[in-house]
Order: C-alpha cells, then structure tokens, then sequence
C-alpha cells in the first residue's frame, strides 16, 4: 500500500503526470466554470426559464408533460430494440424523437436546465472543429449532409445524458436494457453459428485456405448484414452485460448476476463466431484491462477475503488455459487468429494498408481543417488517393478517418475525450467511492476501450448501431462522474 502511494505521489510531480493532469478537466477547473457561465449558456437557460414560465398551467395539468420522463425512456427501449433489427433510417427517426421529447420536457418543465459536465468541454471542441472542416470544404452540401449525421449522433448523447443526471438508477436501467438486448442477438448469432448460414461476401480469404481453415462467419439480424458490423455491435455491448454481472456480485442478487453472466458468456462467444479479427484484438484489451480492473478491486477493496483472491486466480488462470484450449481445437479460428500477423500476405490486410496509406495521404495534403466530414465526401475525395482497384466506404481506422475529414485538431479533441474517459476511471478505481459505481464507471471504460480498439482496424463505428452505443456509454459514464464525489 505504501508503494502505491509513492508511486501516486511521484506520478502527480512527473512531468508526464502534470501534463495529463493538466488534460483532465474537472469541475472546479477554471476551464470548466469558464464554460459553466459562459453566455451562450446563461441565454440558452433564459429561454428555457422563459419557455417554461410560458408554458407553466400547460405543465401543471398535461399528462403527458408530467409523464415525459417515462415516454423517453420508452422511446429509448425502442430505439435500443431498432439496432438489431431496423435498417439507418429508422435509427435516426428514434433518435430524433428521442432528442425532440428531450427537448420539449425542458422546455416545458419548471426548474429544467441545461447543465454540462466536464467532458462537455472536448465534447463540444470536437463537434466545433468538425463544423469549420464543413465551412471550409470542397464540397460544403455533401459534408453538411455528414455533419448532420453527427448532430444526430451528438442529440443521442445529450437525451441519454439528460434522462440520467438526475436519476442514477436509470444508469441500470439503460445498461440492462442493453444486455438484454445484446445478449438475444448473441444467442441468435450462436443459432447461426449451430445451423450455419450462407456468406454474402468476401469476407475470407480463400486463396491460400483449406476448406476446414474457413470460418462459418455469423452475420446476425443488423442491417446491412455483415460480420463486422455485428462484431462491433457486440464488443460495445460486451461490458454492458459484464458490468450487470459484476453489479448484482457486488449487491448479492445472485439470479441476476448468474443471468448477465449467461449473457456475457453469449456475447463473448458470438463475437468469435463473426469472424472478425479487429474485435478479437478488442476482446483482448477488453478482457486484459477487465481481470487488471478486478484485480485491483478485490486486492484492495476486499483485501481480507482470500478466498475471493484465490476465486480469482483460479478464473484467471482457467479462462486463460480455455482460451488455449479453443484455438488449438479449431483450425479455422487458428486460421483466423494468423491472419492477423500475415501483414500483407492476406488479402483483408493488404486491402486495408492500401487504403490506410492512401488515406494517410488524403490527411497529409489536408492535415489543418480536413476535406469535410461524412462518407460521401470521404468516398469522392478517396478517388484521387487510391490505389487503382482498392475502392472504399471509409479509412477503416478511426483516428485517420477523424484526421483526414476533419483535420489533425478534431483528431486531438476526440483524442482528448477518450483520455479524460481514462484518467476519470482510474481516479475512480483507486478512490474510496463505493463498489458499484466502480463498476459502472469500469463498464464505460472498458465497453469505449473495445470500440477504440476495433476502430484502430475498422471503420464500423461510424455505423449508427455502434455510435449510438459509443454515445451512451460516454453520457452514463459523465453522468456518473456527476454524482459520484471521489474522495481524495
């Protein structure tokens, strides 16, 4: 213990340490309280103190005024449950209800305000510099169209922000809701992988495959159908359901626990039937940085039971040994997992460096303000980078699809979100706040680390089906940092 907390000293008086440190905007930052009481925000509450004065017999005597809360959360499940099975279109119509409710119930509910956390800050940097990349495009109408699509995604965040910062017990809510909805899709997707199914595309490399070296790749129910697609929707999902695990551990409601277990097993098994390796170098991560989170926690909050020790061990080291044993056993998952290594002997992977070093190129001669958010624009700029008969949706690396739509400060900003999401989880771990919103903040964490990861490889985040995820978890994880007072 005493380590540590020399380490945690040294680490605070580091240059490196200032340097994040200095990043990690908190509320009483001066950064924070700036944009607190900026005027845009006094305005925008003015109005809606006025809207709802207006309004005030409306909202004392409207039934569905007093019930708004309760019609949101219902479009929310709607809009959890379109993921799986509605096409793009229909996604962003619930999100857009979702927002418009959102936004009529502070309208009209006296005392609603429009409160920011400290996230907010690179949140809204990054969403501003994507705005200028659209002003100064080559082409304005079609990036206006991308920049849209953002906002859509940006009204997302704002509803699941909003329905929770009062309300941390509607956290559990919208995360079981995802687990539940998660884990039918995994079971669907084992089904699959049971009765086998007929692949749509090129998704393997078949050139240089024995037949037994092919994967059955399961596709699910989103649309468009594709491996990767549904591989991305399950890794976000993934810590829903570990998190629900975990939390009824902690509060002892063992059917629960023993359910989103089942579930997260489901969700974790149907990821290895997609096939996709970008969201096994997630699983990974994911998996690396949950036994390191759990570690910790029962080394240091249940110091005393060591037997929970010992139980941990034994998962850790059995999980492992099973893990081994799976991919010794399967010689197409041997297959696939080596073809990760193969560089540009795969065809996938000499696709994708392709079009990584054309894209890297597009963001060279575009590196300030970018070309202009959105696919389309991406697709008719990519024209004049690629290499002749390598065509593409989208730069399959995040981080380069930001940098070369946007410019290399809408990359930094996004950049900077993630990392406050880091150091606040950390900050969290190592505090003395109580176990379940440990394991709530370690949900968000973990689930945005396994999209972060995927998306160094793909661009399936883009998808409204993962960014919409990608939304929720950032908004749980603010509004939790809202209510949760980590002790010093």
């Amino acid at each position: 213990m005493c380590k540590i907390e020399n380490f945690s000293k040294y680490y605070k008086t580091s240059f490196i340490g200032k340097i994040i440190s200095g990043l990690d905007v908190t509320e009483e930052s001066t950064l924070f309280q700036s944009a607190k009481e900026s005027f845009i925000l006094q305005k925008l509450n003015q109005f809606f103190a006025f809207s709802q004065n207006l309004f005030s017999k409306l909202s004392e005597t409207s039934i569905f005024v007093k019930n708004l809360d309760t019609i949101i959360l219902f479009f929310i499940t709607l809009l959890m449950v379109s993921i799986i099975v509605a096409p793009t279109g229909i996604i962003g119509l619930l999100v857009f209800i979702c927002f418009a409710l959102s936004f009529i119930k502070i309208c009209l509910m006296k005392g609603e305000k429009f409160s920011i956390n400290s996230l907010d800050t690179a949140i809204f940097l990054y969403l501003a510099i994507a705005g200028l990349s659209v002003a100064f495009s080559y082409m304005p109408v079609a990036s206006a169209k991308g920049f849209a699509k953002m906002l859509i995604y940006f009204g997302a965040y704002l509803t699941f922000y909003n329905i929770i910062k009062d309300h941390p017990k509607r956290t559990l809510y919208l995360l079981g809701t995802l687990a539940v909805i998660a884990s039918i899709e995994a079971f669907y997707c084992i089904y699959q992988q049971i009765h086998g199914v007929d692949a749509l595309a090129g998704w393997q490399d078949m050139s240089k495959s024995n037949p037994e070296q092919l994967m059955n790749r399961v596709y699910g129910t989103l649309k468009p159908y594709n491996p990767n697609l549904l591989a991305g929707y399950l890794i976000a999902s993934f810590s829903s359901a570990a998190g629900m695990f975990f939390y009824f551990i902690a509060k002892r409601t063992t059917k629960l626990a023993v359910l989103s277990g089942i579930g997260a097993f489901a969700i974790l098994l149907a990821i290895v039937f997609t096939g996709s390796r970008g969201a096994y170098i997630a699983v990974t991560g994911m998996t690396a940085l949950l036994i390191v989170i759990s570690g910790h926690i029962i080394w240091h909050d249940y110091s005393d039971k060591k037997w929970l020790k010992n139980l941990w061990l034994g998962i850790v080291v059995s999980g492992i040994i099973a893990v081994i044993l799976a991919i010794i056993a399967s010689p197409a998952l041997q297959h696939r997992i080596a073809s990760i290594f193969a560089a540009r002997a795969d065809s996938s992977n000499s696709f994708r460096m392709n079009v990584w070093v054309a894209s890297f190129k597009m963001f060279l001669d575009n590196w300030f303000i970018g070309i202009g958010t959105g696919n389309t624009v991406f697709r008719l700029t990519y024209g004049l980078y690629m290499v002749t008969g390598f065509d593409a949706l989208g730069a399959y690396c995040v981080p380069l699809e930001i940098a070369a739509e946007s410019g290399i400060f809408a990359l930094l900003a996004f950049s900077w979100i993630i990392l406050m999401v880091v150091v606040k989880s950390i900050k969290t771990i190592i505090s003395k706040t109580t176990i379940e919103q440990k394991i709530i903040i370690s949900a968000c964490l973990i689930g945005i680390t396994g999209m972060m990861l995927h998306g160094l490889v793909d661009t399936i985040f883009y998808r409204p089906q993962v960014n919409i995820i990608f939304w929720m978890l950032i908004a749980i994880f603010a509004a939790n940092m809202n209510l949760n007072k980590i002790t010093k």
